[in-house]
């Protein structure tokens, strides 16, 4: 008993030294919270969006919600979903109202987003700050610009889809013979939906548009009364 006593100390000093990271070798790869972010428009509430920067590595070009990683003085994904939204958009911190947590999206491509929604609600001190997102003083080096859809719109727009589909093989150092019962000649196959959302001559799909999905497929008919 003495040594489990001693065993527990040490291995809730070495579990508290650091936050918990992600194994190398699981199919999520890389995290990110994202802020799905309401404005007040001249037709009722607008949902925001950025088209990201040519000079970025990854999906250049594309079009997505505001966020980004997590950073070790994120208390939690909420934290960074708000502090990313602030420095991409150029915004005051405390002028975000986080508003609550959506359902967790984990991509085939190894990507495990945190989506959160909110909205932008600035302080009476902050009045200088534009209530025209275009003229923000947004982070040119991430985002090439913004633009916003009517919550009007999104909660009666039918997405097109298409149907991607995926196959896992093993390879041929993978040990049969410690799993007999799987079946060599097998693979894996999935099938799943791409949503794609044409607004003017915006079209949003991928991870965005399936986040922007689910939140619509859950609060949708409850945001309409809002609209």
């Amino acid at each position: 008993m003495e040594n489990l006593h001693a065993i527990a100390a040490w291995l809730q000093q070495e579990t508290s030294a650091r936050r918990p990271r992600l194994d190398q070798t699981g199919v999520v790869m890389r995290t990110a919270s994202v802020l799905l972010l309401l404005l007040s428009g001249k037709e009722g509430p607008e949902l925001l969006f950025e088209v990201r920067s040519a000079k970025l590595g990854w999906q250049p070009g594309d079009i997505c919600f505001p966020g980004g990683r997590r950073e070790s003085s994120d208390r939690n994904f909420a934290a960074a979903a708000v502090r990313e939204t602030s420095e991409e958009l150029g915004l005051r911190y405390e002028d975000i109202r986080l508003c609550g947590t959506l359902d967790f999206f984990a991509a085939h491509n190894g990507f495990m987003i945190y989506p959160f929604v909110g909205t932008w609600q600035p302080q009476q001190q902050a009045k200088q700050i534009s209530s025209d997102y275009r003229s923000w003083n947004y982070n040119k080096d991430e985002v090439a610009e913004l633009f916003t859809v009517p919550l009007r719109w999104l909660v009666t727009a039918t997405p097109r889809i298409g149907t991607a589909h995926i196959r896992i093989t093993r390879k041929s150092d993978f040990p049969f013979e410690l799993v007999p019962h799987l079946d060599p000649e097998k693979d894996f196959h999935q099938e799943y939906p791409i949503y794609f959302y044409q607004y003017k001559d915006r079209v949003i799909w991928g991870m965005t548009a399936a986040i922007l999905h689910s939140f619509l497929d859950r609060f949708g008919k409850g945001l309409a009364d809002f609209a």
